[in-house]
């Protein structure tokens, strides 16, 4: 009985290792803010957000955020990519999709291309430089 304790308890730890290490943090941007500031990329109908200029170089960069403002402005703001932003809006946890593939946010649909646990959905954006 003794050694299957032992066993049950390593398991929960060898779990409990797996889940933690599948948490996508993204450093430098906090999802319980209202503005999110940092280096765009516009990809389709959605951009991705890096903390760092030099990571635009890089089509694989992470880690970002992704996002999208409602369709007119996305559509406007494709123009952005290479340009450090500050976006205003709300970050939705990625888990709240469901089954579905992506959320629509006004039009504008998020895939997730950078695998972040939430997106950005912006309400406005503003070029910073």
């Amino acid at each position: 009985m003794k050694s299957f304790a032992i066993i049950t308890a390593a398991a929960a730890l060898i779990a409990g290792c797996a889940t933690a290490a599948d948490t996508r943090a993204v450093p430098g941007f906090d999802p319980a803010a209202t503005t999110f500031t940092g280096w765009v990329r516009v990809t389709g109908g959605e951009f991705q957000l890096f903390q760092d200029q030099r990571q635009l170089r890089d089509r694989f960069a992470r880690p970002c955020v992704s996002g999208a403002l409602p369709q007119n402005a996305q559509d406007a703001a494709r123009d952005l990519s290479g340009t450090k932003v500050e976006f205003t809006g709300r970050a939705v946890a990625w888990a709240s999709k469901g089954d579905r593939t992506s959320i629509n946010h006004d039009g504008s649909l998020i895939t997730n291309q950078c695998r972040s646990d939430y997106v950005i959905e912006a309400t406005a954006v503003r070029v910073l430089r």
